[in-house]
């Protein structure tokens, strides 16, 4: 289904698109009244996605109904595509597929005589906002590059910069992120309270929640422990689905659920697994839920005993 892009970075993407349609045997238009539209497909890591369906509709004025397609083409197996021949104006591109969801269609505007070559499409596990190419993202980083940067944003300290820096961490392969020799001997407080700040008062689809779960039992210490706690225990009651990996396709095993990310995090913290059933909704954990939540009433309990002269 992909294949890995040699080179480093957008720059290494644009010659392999040149060379593809080279080999294809196509060339840039022309001075003829018409226009092309090429580009790359490719996934969160900026492999390639092959026989990806693209289609080009009319941008139409608000409240007209939108009109059938004007072209349909299919990416060759490096995810190339071109749109050949299309008359001047503005249209919507859309990408279909399998097992990525629907994508946000992309505005691309077609000049007479003239290839638009765009920047590569990425296909999301997850489309919409937050958002982090891969270039961008700590993942798509050296981990020389992944620490200066994680250094620099946390040592400016400013809501900016913090926030900057949780977006980087935003998953592009899956919920797990080795975070220590990104922040070893950093003091992550600022960080681990904006994580938790946009797991409770933002929206976060299923896979960006279990990253910043996981962030947030992996960085949380003394001065955050107790908010940390019960962030997660209400969290354990989360029983939406992770999407389906591209890259762990035909492995066994059921789809997790936020809800298991949640609970391991919480052991991670606190030393207790809580019997948990994981691959199990949280309807059929509630006997582990309940146990954590009067694991956590007597530990206040007892902190609070001990805090009686």
């Amino acid at each position: 289904m992909k294949a890995k892009a040699t080179g480093q970075g957008l720059a290494a993407l644009a010659g392999v698109l040149l060379l593809a349609l080279s080999a294809a045997g196509q060339q840039p238009p022309v001075e003829t009244a018409t226009g092309w539209v090429c580009g790359l497909v490719v996934d969160e890591t900026l492999s390639f996605v092959a026989a990806a369906e693209l289609n080009v509709t009319p941008v139409v004025e608000a409240g007209a109904p939108e009109p059938d397609p004007t072209a349909r083409v299919t990416a060759d197996p490096h995810g190339a595509f071109c749109f050949e021949n299309l008359p001047p104006g503005f249209y919507h591109l859309r990408v279909v597929k399998a097992p990525w969801p629907p994508q946000p269609p992309r505005t691309v505007e077609v000049r007479a005589g003239l290839m638009n070559r765009l920047d590569p499409i990425e296909l999301e596990l997850e489309p919409g906002d937050p958002r982090v190419s891969y270039p961008d993202s700590i993942e798509g980083m050296t981990p020389g590059q992944g620490r200066g940067l994680t250094e620099r944003l946390l040592k400016q300290g400013d809501a900016p910069s913090i926030q900057e820096l949780a977006r980087r961490l935003l998953p592009k392969r899956g919920a797990r992120l080795d975070i220590n020799p990104l922040v070893l001997g950093l003091d992550v407080k600022p960080l681990t309270e904006e994580l938790m700040r946009q797991l409770e008062s933002g929206y976060l689809p299923p896979l960006k929640t279990a990253r910043y779960l996981y962030l947030v039992g992996q960085l949380a210490d003394s001065r955050t422990r107790e908010s940390a706690i019960q962030l997660l225990l209400r969290k354990l009651r989360d029983s939406r689905r992770l999407p389906v990996n591209p890259y762990t396709i035909g492995e066994t095993g059921e789809t997790p659920y936020v809800s298991d990310e949640a609970i391991q995090a919480l052991a991670r913290l606190v030393g207790k697994d809580f019997n948990w059933k994981y691959g199990k909704p949280p309807v059929q954990n509630q006997r582990a839920i309940e146990a954590a939540h009067t694991w956590w009433r007597q530990e206040v309990d007892r902190q609070d005993s001990r805090r009686r002269p």
